[in-house]
């Protein structure tokens, strides 16, 4: 048993499928590889390096454009601009985190006094006790009857029934061939009846 990446949920988008002998867990990879290049971009070392050639190539290109000297200045600050748009964008990110954080927890604070009406304590309750979506919890084996497997040229679809709905699961090449090698496993695993169709 082990995990399944590049996967495909119709509904939910891209997952990695973690598989056990009990069942199985979809956790949401929304990002692809541009999601990757930005999270760097914008994380710490790469925004901070940004930083430092915005100030030392805007500095030279401040002082080369003082100096007469437009053509090199051109070319630094064409350098410089991309990273200043990188840590621009962070400092916005930064901003809108933290005005999130002071309107939530202000929030808090104000709407802390309802909490005395038994009808607001319920419904707080209850909203804080609901059950995860169905792409964050752990399907039982038992509940992903029935299986079916299809194979169109290089992608491999299996189709299971969550709470009742189809979810179907798409991979390509590699990938394909460990999802559908993975239900089977894990549908074989406790000796189950549950079989799966093709």
């Amino acid at each position: 048993m082990g995990d399944v990446t590049g996967v495909r949920a119709r509904p939910g988008g891209r997952v990695t499928l973690r598989f056990t002998d009990s069942g199985f867990r979809a956790v949401a990879r929304p990002q692809g590889p541009v999601g990757k290049v930005v999270d760097r971009l914008l994380g710490d070392l790469g925004c901070g390096l940004c930083l430092l050639v915005v100030v030392l190539a805007g500095g030279v290109a401040a002082h080369l454009w003082e100096t007469g000297d437009t053509g090199v200045a051109l070319v630094l600050a064409t350098v410089a601009a991309p990273c200043a748009v990188v840590v621009l964008t962070r400092v916005v990110v930064e901003i809108v985190g933290h005005a999130v954080f002071v309107v939530g927890l202000v929030g808090a604070v104000l709407l802390a006094p309802l909490l005395l009406f038994p009808g607001v304590r319920a419904w707080a309750r209850a909203w804080w006790k609901k059950e995860p979506s169905r792409l964050d919890r752990l399907i039982p084996v038992s509940a992903v009857e029935p299986v079916k497997v299809t194979r169109d040229g290089r992608t491999v679809t299996v189709t299971v029934l969550v709470d009742g709905r189809p979810v179907a699961y798409s991979a390509r090449d590699g990938a394909g061939d460990s999802l559908d090698r993975e239900f089977r496993a894990m549908l074989s695993a406790r000796g189950t009846a549950t079989g799966i169709g093709t």
